[in-house]
């Protein structure tokens, strides 16, 4: 079965908003998405739960502020989707694990989810992870192709996305899990600077490592609902927040740096050759591209992302609690890949994980000495499209060094191979998100 979305496809919020009248409004949005969730939900399989009848309350109530001029912000009326390992008042929280299938409704909300509610959005349901966010996948399948995967491990938000079924989801990620889905699905994703946007409230077996993360319809919907996140609930403790603030204007970036990573060398050829496409285009409209033999400190910055899966997993070290007490109490129900991230784990030492903090705080050392010497970094998102046959992750290897810089990181779905979206990675500099927006805007415009 395939169903390939059109981009007209992609239900913006601002977009509709901009259309709001007293003949349209925060209702009559949601039965679009509703409708379209109705004709794809049976073979898309992106979410796990709903709460249909609070989310049609709720657009009532939004269209009722709207007509009378009062909505509560910019994003009064916005359905939205929230990865199931984030709490959801009344929800359950599951993720995809059988250790919480009998888990009771979450008695209130993570903290992102309680400032977009506070702002007059509301929840549509949750979205299909992958086991713990890093093991076994889900059932979700990809919408422009169900035959292949949507990628992971936010790979239902991705997917709900894709099939037009909403304006945002939110997702997470350690090692990609935002902007490998949203390369796979095809959709603007959005990983913020480490701590910049709050993370809090569900079950994150990786605090060290965890960004809180946002897929949408278009780069406007991310963000506004990131700076109403920042507004409402900041980042995590002791991380500088985000800058809420109106949506930047295109920029055109005067030069950005390549990388290869590890990714280059496990990419198809036909990938490869899209992305050279861009980048040439790139130059024709004036951006310079440069390589990493640039500079001494543009080849060690490249050498060194290239060997960040040579510590990446010994900073899972900090998964061995509560996961390895839990197992321990309830062995069967934990999938083999757990057993093995979880047996990994056990067996790093102490100054095994301090090793992999020193390696990650040289990386971004690395990384911040470029500040000013480029307006960001691009790759490919991922080694191609999504694999085809039983749905699968994809993998890190585009994503991984991004992830562990901490930088903010956005993913372009502005290439298509064998009728199937692939996205380019712009990575920008820790804190600039700001900056980071204006370039995305322009690279998208390109097209």
């Amino acid at each position: 079965m395939s169903y390939r979305p059109e981009t007209a496809a992609f239900r913006s919020f601002a977009a509709a908003r901009a259309r709001f009248s007293p003949d349209y409004g925060p209702r009559d949005f949601l039965e679009e998405c509703l409708a379209a969730l109705e004709g794809q939900e049976g073979a898309v399989k992106a979410f796990v739960s709903f709460d249909l009848i609070a989310a049609r309350a709720a657009a009532d109530a939004a269209a009722d502020r709207w007509r009378q001029g009062r909505p509560l912000s910019e994003l009064d009326g916005l359905p939205f989707a929230v990865k199931d390992c984030f709490d959801v008042a009344g929800l359950p929280t599951r993720v995809n694990s059988p250790v919480f299938d009998n888990a009771s409704p979450a008695a209130f909300d993570a903290a992102h989810v309680a400032a977009l509610r506070a702002a007059g959005a509301y929840v549509l349901g949750k979205t299909v992870t992958t086991e713990f966010t890093m093991a076994l996948p889900g059932p979700t399948r990809n919408p422009w192709n169900t035959d292949h995967t949507p990628g992971g491990s936010s790979s239902g938000s991705a997917a709900a996305v894709a099939a037009g079924m909403l304006p945002l989801a939110t997702g997470s990620q350690v090692r990609g899990s935002v902007i490998r889905p949203a390369s796979i699905c095809g959709v603007p994703g959005y990983k913020p600077t480490f701590g910049a946007l709050n993370v809090q409230g569900g079950v994150d077996p990786s605090p060290g490592l965890n960004h809180l993360g946002l897929l949408g319809a278009t780069f406007r919907d991310i963000w506004e609902s990131a700076s109403i996140i920042a507004r409402g609930v900041g980042g995590d403790p002791g991380y500088r927040p985000f800058r809420p603030g109106p949506f930047p204007e295109p920029k055109q970036p005067t030069r950005l740096a390549r990388q290869y990573t590890i990714g280059w060398e496990k990419t198809d050829a036909r990938s490869k050759a899209a992305f050279e496409d861009w980048l040439s285009h790139l130059q024709d409209a004036g951006v310079e591209i440069v390589e990493p033999e640039a500079s001494p400190e543009f080849a060690a910055y490249e050498a060194a992302t290239a060997r960040a899966q040579e510590f990446f997993f010994d900073l899972f070290w900090e998964i061995r609690w509560p996961w390895l007490a839990v197992r321990q109490a309830h062995p069967a129900q934990f999938s083999h890949v757990m057993h093995r991230h979880l047996d990994s784990a056990a067996a790093l030492t102490l100054d095994d994980y301090r090793a992999a903090l020193d390696r990650r705080d040289a990386l971004r050392a690395l990384h911040r000495a470029l500040s000013g010497k480029v307006d960001g970094f691009v790759t490919l998102a991922h080694i191609g499209p999504g694999q085809h046959g039983d749905p699968e992750v994809g993998t890190p290897w585009y994503n991984d060094a991004s992830s562990a810089v901490g930088a903010p990181t956005v993913n372009l779905p502005v290439l298509s191979v064998d009728g199937l979206p692939l996205g380019v990675q712009l990575m920008g500099f820790e804190h600039e998100d700001a900056a980071l927006f204006p370039v995305a805007q322009h690279l998208m415009s390109l097209l």
